[in-house]
């Protein structure tokens, strides 16, 4: 959670009023709950490592078709990181019986470019929820194509 709150602060907090931060850090970053699911593996969290140090991640929900953490340390950005570990989180929840057909997420501003390179289409408007600026969004899996 630390990669998570790191980064968020340098590039989503500046945007958002001061409860957006502290609904990030309530509801993901000190949440208690949903970090025990992760430690559990209920909730997978999938992860790139320069050595040991975690620099880029991705997290889902439970049910394992809506991914609610996507961070990449700033000097590791455009470097196809968070790319490759979308695409092992693809391989990864492939494997589930039956398969998911799509894959839900919220992106934040600064996330939505890289979400439509990946293939991810807006299924709405952009909101706001508790300070938090997101636009929901939609991938469409399709075995035959990769990203």
């Amino acid at each position: 959670m630390t990669l998570a709150l790191e980064v968020f602060l340098q590039f989503e907090a500046p945007e958002y009023p001061a409860e957006g931060t502290e609904t990030f850090r309530r509801d993901i970053v000190e949440n208690k709950d949903f970090i025990a699911k992760c430690k559990a593996g209920r909730c997978p969290l999938y992860g790139a490592f320069d050595g040991k140090e975690l620099i880029s991640m991705m997290g889902m929900r439970e049910n394992r078709t809506h991914i609610n953490l996507v961070f990449t340390k700033s000097e590791y950005h455009r470097k196809g990181l968070a790319t490759a570990v979308f695409c092992y989180l693809l391989e990864d929840i492939g494997k589930d019986d039956p398969p998911p057909q799509a894959i839900t997420l919220n992106s934040s501003p600064y996330g939505l470019p890289f979400y439509l390179a990946l293939g991810f289409e807006p299924q709405g408007e952009e909101q706001e929820q508790n300070g938090i600026r997101y636009t929901p969004m939609k991938y469409v899996i399709n075995q035959q194509r990769s990203v």
